[in-house]
């Protein structure tokens, strides 16, 4: 039993009388195991507030259920509950349905949702305040156009799918599609319009935004659109479209701007530049920056993959993939495969990069514009936050500050970085490969001497803490020294290279000459 079916029973036991919107969230995040001032803290209610809708809740649930309820025993109420009411057929093939409804969104009919590709989410993790903000968002506040942003694989097909679930007796139509193969939009706009239509409607040869927005205003409609990425273009700063696909920015536009009772939802890596205007005119348009799950939701996605709750070094393993469930599920299956189900084992070998995280990787830097990757290097071999103004101050980017600014912004709209208080900085799982993608081609280019990172970028910093070029030590010079003997076999040959290098350079390498060479000569040394 989770708390979903807790709220289903609770429906049932308390029909005149629904729980209101921040008891269900007390209820969903004390299942979870947080404490009042948790809940506090992570929903910007005062401690003494939800300590009190705490005490409410519990009371009125004792009343209910004709027995004593507390916030330490109302789970076990709760389970036995179930069971007595699934054992005297209170619940009825009505109830086995509604579950069925919930857990299986194929079996809604046709008629009124229409699921295609999407996901079975019968098992979900977590999430119970981004549920509670999307639900205040599409029910209170009305909003237009959601973009749910976030690097890949971390979770944000299942929330939406969950979120539809939840919400779709609110809706006479749901709708969801995967733009993953980039249909164009005419041929999206035709399916949508024959389904709200109910195949009613006569298409024209191309569709029609406009009259997408028609049946939006007559219609309460849900639609989501996920993987909105594929359409994109690469090697653009600005998140601008495919050729052939610029129609879809119109389309978001359109749908922000324009009044109507529905509501479009799309899930992406990237943030569309339409998006991102449409808020600051303050419509009713919104992001949700999709991040890794908690310590405790993490640790339940291990233990379910069969990996041992030890609390130490599973909440190691949860920070170093920063909560991504995707990255979760494939390090644990690795972790059982290669190494005999011992976390502490796979965290020694430091390699949280591979297989379908990488691919996910590999994609999303492929799209990126040579400032973006320029940048993208630079707070790799950097490893702390950077401010905007020392990338430029410290003559790392020769350009103005304007655009320092927007490559950030762009990067930050990828998900591949985030700030902080003390600057830009990488995800660790997207630090990792980047470090790893420059090792790889900075020792092609010292095997063939046609060198061009490795003499613009210093490998080490004169300026950073001790600590910071101990890690540069160990995470780049020590694997590059390491790659660069399997392949010339001997220090001295490696040396002899160097040494050709830095005597051939050329001038246009004046910005940071050498820096590179020089810092593996003196390792070597």
């Amino acid at each position: 039993m989770d708390a979903e079916e807790a709220l289903r029973l609770l429906d049932k036991l308390l029909p005149q009388q629904r729980l209101v919107d921040v008891q269900e969230l007390v209820l969903r995040l004390t299942w979870q195991g947080l404490t009042y001032a948790e809940i506090a803290e992570q929903t910007n209610y005062e401690a003494d507030y939800i300590k009190f809708v705490g005490f409410q809740l519990w009371q009125m649930l004792s009343k209910a259920l004709g027995e004593k309820v507390t916030k330490s025993n109302f789970k076990s109420v709760l389970r036995r509950k179930v069971t007595e009411f699934k054992r005297n057929d209170f619940i009825g093939e009505q109830a086995k349905l509604a579950t069925s409804t919930i857990n299986h969104p194929h079996a809604i009919a046709s008629s009124q949702c229409d699921w295609k590709e999407a996901i079975d989410v019968s098992v979900f993790y977590g999430r119970a305040l981004e549920l509670a903000k999307l639900q205040q968002w599409v029910t209170k506040d009305y909003c237009r156009l959601i973009a749910f942003v976030g690097v890949g694989g971390i979770g944000k097909t299942a929330l939406s799918v969950k979120l539809a679930q939840r919400l779709q007796d609110q809706f006479e139509f749901v709708i969801w599609r995967s733009l993953r193969n980039a249909p164009p939009l005419s041929e999206l706009l035709t399916t949508l319009i024959d389904f709200i239509s109910q195949q009613h409607e006569v298409l024209p040869a191309v569709g029609s935004i406009s009259q997408l927005i028609e049946y939006l205003q007559a219609f309460r409609c849900l639609l989501i659109l996920d993987n909105f990425e594929a359409i994109l273009s690469s090697n653009q700063c600005t998140s601008r479209y495919r050729p052939g696909y610029e129609e879809y920015g119109e389309l978001l536009l359109q749908v922000g701007k324009v009044p109507h009772q529905s509501c479009l939802l799309i899930t992406s890596r990237e943030k569309p530049i339409e998006v991102a205007a449409l808020e600051d005119k303050c419509l009713p348009v919104r992001t949700l920056q999709v991040s890794g799950v908690r310590i405790a939701t993490g640790q339940e996605i291990l233990v379910t993959k069969g990996l041992p709750s030890s609390v130490d070094e599973t909440e190691q393993l949860i920070e170093c993939y920063r909560g991504n469930p995707l990255a979760l599920k494939i390090a644990a299956t690795a972790i059982l495969d290669l190494f005999d189900g011992k976390v502490a084992e796979f965290l020694q070998q430091r390699t949280i990069v591979f297989n379908e995280i990488h691919n996910l990787l590999a994609h999303q830097i492929q799209r990126l514009s040579p400032l973006e990757e320029q940048v993208m290097y630079w707070l790799a071999l950097n490893r702390e936050p950077v401010l905007a103004a020392h990338l430029q101050a410290d003559g790392v980017l020769a350009i103005s500050r304007s655009h320092v600014i927007e490559t950030l912004e762009s990067l930050s709209w990828r998900s591949l970085i985030e700030k902080s208080p003390a600057g830009f900085i990488q995800h660790p799982i997207v630090m990792k490969f980047t470090i790893e993608q420059f090792i790889e081609q900075v020792c092609v280019e010292i095997s063939t001497g046609k060198t061009y990172l490795l003499n613009r970028y210093p490998l080490l910093k004169a300026t950073a803490q001790d600590y910071v070029r101990e890690s540069q030590v160990r995470m780049i010079l020590e694997p590059m020294l390491s790659h660069l003997h399997s392949h010339f076999q001997s220090t001295a040959k490696i040396e002899q290279q160097l040494q050709k290098i830095l005597a051939t350079m050329q001038t246009d390498c004046a910005e940071s000459p050498g820096y590179g060479s020089v810092n593996i000569m003196n390792l070597l040394r």
